[in-house]
């Protein structure tokens, strides 16, 4: 007589779970792996040397956790890069933080770093995020002589109203409203705009006027020098523009979310303005973030 054949017994409560628990690990594992092999990470910019080397270091620093990565740098703004990101069509650009919430929300108020960061993470589409800050600001600021800082005793953009009425404000390209609004303390006269950099510093380092050049343009033409500084507040200054990493959320799992934290922890402004110069001079966006990433171990 053949043998009976065994019925399986039925697993027991325990036993279920056991298995369900593993199952979740593998699922969690293979999530956190990030993008799949098989479809690179699409990293894009502007065109400007600033953001075409942030977005090399984010893309160095994503390609260490082996991830493949493509970088296509486009002429498009934020507003272009924000829904190219929404439709999949990139995975991660650079950008500041105030020109992300202009370009999500038609009249923001939100002025501080805090409150701006809310205000974009409210704003942004659906499957799209960004990632920690670096300390990186392009928050426009006031530069003028340092003769007149010392003559007013002044620590702070908040005190720019101790400065004589009336001086003429030189500033590189135009001035938003809300920067318009934050430099009226200084009860400034005529402004002249679209100059240069240079042409900023040399109106007033005699001390006769007062200039506006964003936080990388400050870093780049005041460096080393002492007869020329600047003011600015996060409390009373316009709107803040910290640098962070815009990416879709399910392209990016805990390994890269930890490098691009670790850029974060190490990118300053002055780093980005050095490194955004060597790229205006010709050098490859690539070749320089990677020895920024060497040199920072990142």
């Amino acid at each position: 007589m053949l043998p009976r054949p065994r019925t399986p017994r039925p697993r027991s409560a325990r036993q279920s779970a056991a298995l369900a628990a593993i199952a979740g690990v593998l699922i969690a594992l293979l999530t956190a792996c990030g993008p799949d092999d098989d479809e690179p990470f699409r990293v894009g910019s502007d065109q400007s040397p600033a953001m075409r080397v942030a977005a090399a270091i984010y893309a160095g620093a994503l390609a260490r956790t082996g991830v493949r990565v493509e970088i296509a740098p486009t002429v498009d703004g934020d507003r272009d890069l924000l829904d190219a990101t929404a439709r999949g069509e990139k995975d991660l650009f650079p950008a500041f933080t105030g020109d992300l919430l202009v370009a999500l929300t038609p009249k923001p108020d939100a002025t501080s770093a805090d409150d701006v960061e809310t205000a974009v993470n409210r704003a942004l589409p659906q499957g799209v995020t960004i990632g920690d800050p670096a300390a990186v600001s392009d928050r426009r600021q006031v530069v003028l002589a340092q003769r007149l800082v010392d003559a007013h005793r002044l620590t702070d953009l908040a005190d720019c109203g101790e400065l004589p009425s009336g001086l003429p404000l030189a500033t590189t390209g135009t001035l938003s409203d809300d920067e318009r609004a934050a430099f009226s303390l200084c009860r400034v006269g005529p402004i002249e705009e679209n100059l240069t950099p240079a042409q900023v510093v040399a109106r007033v380092e005699a001390g006769t006027q007062l200039g506006a050049l964003t936080g990388l343009e400050a870093a780049t033409v005041l460096a080393g020098r002492e007869d020329v500084t600047s003011l600015r507040s996060e409390s009373s200054g316009p709107r803040a523009q910290s640098l962070v990493p815009v990416y879709r959320s399910g392209r990016v799992g805990k390994s890269q979310m930890k490098a691009l934290s670790r850029v974060a922890g190490e990118l300053t402004t002055v780093d980005l303005a050095e490194l955004g110069r060597k790229v205006q001079d010709g050098a490859d966006p690539t070749a320089v973030a990677n020895e920024w990433l060497s040199s920072s171990g990142v």
